[in-house]
């Protein structure tokens, strides 16, 4: 009986022919004949991602869209910086921890241009353009404290690539153990401009310990990254020469050339034309003058098709590009004269979703956490924390809260009364909602009493309509 079944369903299912042409994405024919078909995205990304990195970095440095995507994109992620709030239970030891963090964040730089939180605005701008951030550690040779150094990611050496079975291997000029794990990388001393003729050197073996490499993989066995403008690199090049043309031709309609008919009967009978007059064939004529034609001539000017709707095929490839990159189109553009309320708020809340998961699994995780276990680490060797303290809770130390910088609101009052009704509610804490804020609620608090302590002193009452200036008693 079982038999039976089991042979007609098979006489009852497709053949694999019909059910590949069933799907269209897996069907032939010349719509897909410029679609490669291999299945490893990885091997992909890494074979184009240099010359990718290369055009994106040109693309950005000339096309005023993508420049204002790339800045917008890091100004969100970004901002002014990540604040670092250590989780040490006890209050004191938290407090100490956070002042030593800001201290060290101000000398995180080894080349001195920046704070911590300028490499971290330096990393993500290289990630998006770049497709991964490259920083290696190093120490300050007066203080002994360490620092972070940031390299170009092409320092990398994609040339450094070995095999062997069952023992470590090198992809991309990254070093895996036997396990799989990432152990060291290779980098080349200088960097891309350096790699002319005897100016190139050989790569390095650094320790993974020592290298900061940042980077969004897209596909399993990924380890190197692909730029973010990657999709839309040829649809910039295509609207760059789009525009190119359009203003040639506006150019060249504001320009009104013109020609001169000259009468054959006219030139048999040896009459000198106008052209000559002006110098010969192909000479430019004074501009905003008037002039008088021989007889026989006629001047006539060319019909320049005027630039059609360029703002609306504009627009439309504007917003593809903004798709692709993962922003809207005002923020592309700068244009927000067909922005409403709702549409407004409805395109916050979605970017800042896209951000919030960038800024824990891509910044927070692969960046910020792995410089907080330096520096923690440094201070226990440097003795300002304690060594036994540190062996018998270490996850006490290494226990921080990154608040991002807090998003301006679009609609401050509503948003307001909407956390006060959810903290009326139970349904979230106030440190939660701080928190949202990009601030401490116990670094709020301290502020408050101490503003509260000062309004007291001088004779102040704040209040919730304002403050009122009472005299003090004498």
């Amino acid at each position: 009986m079982l038999r039976r079944i089991a042979s007609a369903i098979r006489g009852a299912a497709p053949k694999g022919g019909s059910v590949r042409r069933s799907l269209e994405a897996a069907a032939g024919g010349r719509r897909w004949e410029e679609t490669p078909g291999t299945a490893d995205a990885a091997r992909m990304a890494h074979q184009g991602a240099a010359l990718v990195a290369a055009r994106a970095s040109a693309r950005v440095a000339n096309d005023p869209h993508l420049t204002r995507a790339v800045e917008s994109l890091v100004g969100n992620l970004v901002g002014t910086g990540f604040k670092a709030r250590p989780q040490h239970p006890d209050d004191d030891e938290r407090e100490r921890l956070s002042r030593e963090w800001s201290v060290w964040s101000d000398i995180a730089d080894a080349d001195g241009l920046a704070s911590f939180a300028g490499l971290l605005a330096a990393a993500t701008r290289d990630i998006v353009v770049l497709g991964e951030a490259l920083l290696v550690w190093t120490t300050d040779p007066d203080s002994g404290e360490p620092q972070l150094r940031r390299l170009h990611p092409e320092q990398l050496d994609r040339t450094r690539n070995t095999w062997s079975e069952g023992a470590s291997r090198i992809s991309q000029g990254v070093e895996f153990d036997g396990y799989g794990r990432i152990a060291a990388y290779w980098i080349r001393p200088g960097g891309p401009a350096e790699r002319i003729g005897m100016m190139a050197q050989p790569s390095v073996r650094v320790p993974r310990s020592d290298v900061l490499h940042v980077c969004r993989p897209l596909a399993p066995g990924q380890h190197r990254g692909l730029s973010w403008l990657a999709p839309v690199l040829l649809s910039s090049q295509e609207l760059h020469g789009y525009y190119d043309a359009i203003l040639e031709r506006a150019r060249l309609g504001a320009a009104q050339p013109g020609a001169i008919a000259v009468d054959p009967d006219f030139l048999e009978g040896g009459g000198k034309t106008t052209v000559e007059t002006f110098g010969g064939a192909g000479t430019k004529m004074p501009q905003a003058s008037f002039f008088q034609l021989m007889p026989g001539e006629s001047m006539t000017f060319p019909n320049v098709p005027d630039t059609g709707d360029v703002e609306q095929f504009a627009t439309a490839m504007l917003r593809m590009l903004a798709a692709g990159i993962g922003t809207t189109f005002e923020q592309v553009t700068g244009d927000y004269s067909k922005v409403n309320y709702s549409s407004a708020r409805a395109a916050a809340l979605e970017f800042r979703r896209f951000a919030r998961s960038v800024q824990e699994s891509l910044l927070v995780h692969q960046l910020c956490r792995p410089a907080w276990t330096r520096f923690m680490r440094h201070q226990v060797l440097m003795g300002r924390v304690s060594a036994a303290a540190y062996q018998r809770d270490p996850g006490a130390y290494h226990a921080v809260r990154w608040l991002p910088p807090h998003w301006p609101s679009v609609d401050p009052v509503k948003d307001a009364q909407a956390a006060v009704l959810d903290l009326n509610a139970g349904l979230r804490s106030r440190s939660e909602l701080v928190a949202e804020r990009g601030l401490d609620a116990e670094e709020l608090d301290r502020q408050i009493a101490a503003d509260a302590e000062r309004a007291r002193a001088l004779g102040i009452t704040l209040g919730a309509t304002g403050a009122s200036i009472e005299e003090s008693p004498e």
